[in-house]
């Protein structure tokens, strides 16, 4: 079993994500691989600031999947472009490319989870 509370989670900043404008500010809700039963590299809680970006990237050999919690959100997949909203979920599948975009003046929180092909 695991159990982690809230408030013991410290983020950490990280600037210029994936190339993006910004710091995107993380917290890590499993410590990968060994919390996620070597399955995955990351379970994440990111907080994107307005204007904050993680940029244009490439999933190889693994998928990822994002819930948007709060905010709103401009993500490109592939080239086409998605807005959006809380309760939202896509993916990436192995060799899609993507990019998102806070959206709007209230921070953009999402949970990513990344798992191995």
């Amino acid at each position: 079993m695991l159990y982690k509370k809230a408030s013991e989670m410290k983020p950490t900043p990280i600037p210029h994500c994936m190339g993006g404008e910004g710091t995107v500010m993380m917290e890590r809700l499993l410590d990968a691989p060994a919390e996620m039963l070597g399955k995955g590299r990351a379970y994440v809680r990111h907080t994107l600031a307005p204007g904050v970006t993680i940029g244009r990237h490439t999933h190889e050999h693994e998928m990822e999947s994002m819930v948007i919690v709060s905010g709103r959100a401009v993500h490109i997949i592939n080239g086409e472009e998605q807005i959006l909203e809380k309760g939202d979920i896509i993916a990436a599948m192995p060799g899609d490319t993507h990019q998102i975009a806070c959206l709007g003046d209230e921070p953009l929180v999402l949970i990513a989870q990344v798992l191995y092909e």
